[in-house]
Order: C-alpha cells, then sequence, then structure tokens
C-alpha cells in the first residue's frame, strides 16, 4: 500500500488556533524508549494507522485503521492513547503496541473529548472536553486514567463562544496542567493550573496563537508553538519559565519555515521539532541542542506519489536519554 505523509497541525475537531492552509492533525507527543509515534493516512483511501519509528524501522501498530483518529500519546506504561469518532462522538481509547487492549476511556453521552495527556505515575489523564456537536467547551478536565471521577479544572464557556481551552500536559511532577485558552481560532495563550484544580496563571499574552505547551524534564520551563510575534504571523517555537516571564524565541531561521511543536528529550539537553514548509508534500522532525544550536534532520516522511491525494498525518517524537540520536 502506498503511504504518503504530511506534516498536521491541529487534530480535527480542535477548537484551537490554526494556522491558515497548514494540515490537520499533531505533530509531537511524549516520550518513550527513544520510539517516534506515527499516525499515517494510506493515499487515497482515507483511513488512519498507528505506527512507531525505532532504529528497527517502522513498525506497524495491529488495529482496524481508522479515518478520525487523532492525537495519538505515549502512556508511561507504554501504552498509547488516543482519540476517536469510531463510536460516533469523538472519546479517548488505548491499545497496546502489538494492537492487543483496545480499551475505550470515555464515554460520557453528549460530550466528546480530545488531546489526552497522562501523568507522570499513569494514574490520571487531562484531556480537552467540549460537547459533541461542538456548540460549547467545557474546558480541560483531569479524570483517573480509567476515565472516572472526572474533574473539571476550570469553568466551562458559554454556548456558542468561540473561546476554549485545549493541549492539556501534566508537569513532570504531576502538580500542575499547563495548557492553552484561545480566544478565537487565532488568539490563545499559555496558562497553568493546579492539577487537583484551582486558579490558573497566564504565561503569555494571546497574541501569540499557542500551541502544544510541553514542560522541560526539571519542570521549570514550558516549551510552546506560536502562529505569531509582534503581530505577524510567524510559526515558531518559543520558551517560557514556568514562574512567568518573557518568552525567547528557540530558534533564528527563514519565516517560510514552519517549527509546529516540539518535545523535550529526558535530560532536558536536546528538543525534537515537527517542522513543516509550505509547498512540502511530506514531513520532517529535526533534533536539536536545547538552546537552539546543532539542529539537523531526524526524519524524513515519504514523498506523496504523483497524483496522490494528500494526506493528514499525526508524526510524534520520542527519544531517550540513553537512546540519544
Amino acid at each position: 500500500m502506498l503511504v504518503c505523509v504530511t506534516v498536521a497541525l491541529t487534530a480535527c475537531g480542535s477548537n484551537g488556533p490554526q494556522p491558515a492552509g497548514a494540515p490537520n492533525g499533531k505533530l509531537v507527543s511524549t516520550i518513550y524508549q527513544g520510539r517516534i509515534l506515527v499516525g499515517i493516512e494510506a493515499a487515497g483511501v482515507g483511513t488512519i494507522a498507528l505506527a512507531y519509528i525505532d532504529t528497527g524501522g517502522l513498525h506497524a501498530v495491529p488495529m482496524a485503521h481508522d479515518g478520525t483518529l487523532a492525537h495519538p500519546a505515549w502512556a508511561p506504561d507504554g501504552t498509547i492513547g488516543f482519540d476517536s469518532e469510531r463510536t460516533g462522538c469523538r472519546h479517548l481509547f488505548r491499545i497496546t503496541t502489538d494492537g492487543s487492549g483496545l480499551t475505550q476511556i470515555t464515554k460520557e453521552a453528549g460530550s466528546a473529548e480530545q488531546d489526552v495527556s497522562f501523568s507522570p505515575d499513569g494514574g490520571r489523564i487531562a484531556y480537552e472536553h467540549y460537547s459533541c456537536d461542538v456548540e460549547r467547551d467545557f474546558g480541560i478536565q483531569v479524570a483517573a486514567a480509567d476515565g472516572s471521577n472526572p474533574v473539571a479544572l476550570n469553568q466551562p464557556f458559554p454556548l456558542h463562544s468561540t473561546a476554549g481551552e485545549s493541549d492539556a500536559a501534566f508537569s513532570p511532577d504531576g502538580k500542575s496542567v499547563a495548557f492553552v485558552r484561545s480566544v478565537d481560532d487565532t488568539h490563545g495563550a499559555v496558562w497553568v493550573v493546579p492539577a487537583v484544580g484551582g486558579e490558573a496563571r497566564r504565561l503569555t499574552n494571546d497574541d501569540f496563537g499557542a500551541a502544544y505547551p510541553r514542560w522541560s524534564p526539571d519542570g521549570k520551563q514550558i516549551l510552546f508553538g506560536g502562529q505569531r510575534a509582534a503581530g505577524v504571523e510567524d510559526h515558531a517555537l518559543w520558551v517560557v519559565q514556568a514562574v512567568g516571564g518573557d518568552p525567547h524565541r528557540l530558534f533564528k531561521r527563514d519565516a517560510a519555515t514552519w517549527e509546529l511543536e516540539g518535545e523535550w528529550s529526558p535530560d532536558g539537553l536536546q528538543i525534537v521539532i515537527g517542522v513543516y514548509t509550505p509547498g512540502w508534500d511530506h514531513a520532517e522532525l529535526w533534533i536539536a541542542a536545547a538552546d537552539g544550536t546543532q539542529e539537523r534532520t531526524l526524519w524524513v516522511g515519504s514523498k506523496s506519489p504523483p497524483g496522490a491525494s494528500r494526506s493528514r498525518t499525526v508524526l510524534l517524537a520520542a527519544i531517550t536519554a540513553t537512546d540519544r540520536v
């Protein structure tokens, strides 16, 4: 089967900021044993399959292909969380890398959930929660890993509001959750809230159009993607101190190349970057030192064959301190 790969940004159904003209989906996820988690759409078929890349090549996760699958993420035990509309509304699921143990995590009627983040101990999940008809955003929720005992961390948004919350990420100590609070499709900021609920703190302004906050392993910094700088469209990665302060841009490069999102290595010394240049028909993952230097190509997706439709692809990067690449 021909497989075509393109960069993706925000998964289908997301209420967060999306750069115009970019495919939908999510790039970089959590870290597990040097594996890169990948969702690939077969050209012209419209179904998405899970796979992971390691030093041995590409390994498919045996499961039914799903055209609505999005936001794959590693759990601490090496299983994979994702969201899908395979049962109607979008809900959270979990599966092992050998394709066994497919489990539906969330099942609340009339509601939808996406973009799961697992706590460091694997006992809890954080995720975006909204109505199945996408008319109302209920904000970020935290629940037990099996979906029980859900708790809203913030107040729900009014019906038909353009605002919403997305991109939840547990801190390394599990005590806080970073997330994006969006004003509309192009404006959003990084916030942090206690994982048990409480007052949320703003870390950036809305003009960044922030997305995908990622904690550094020591919990002192947060990496995030921004759509603009000083009011100008500029898809770049930024770093802000977790206690607050002025964000700084990680890389200095041609604005024609978009840094969609990134992920820290467990030792905090490297960052994996999802890269897209408008007009490309393939995806790339780059790796660099945490200070933005020494960048190089880590993985290049296969190109679409002539006449093949562009695909929605989710690329998720993972490296370890002992398996540095």
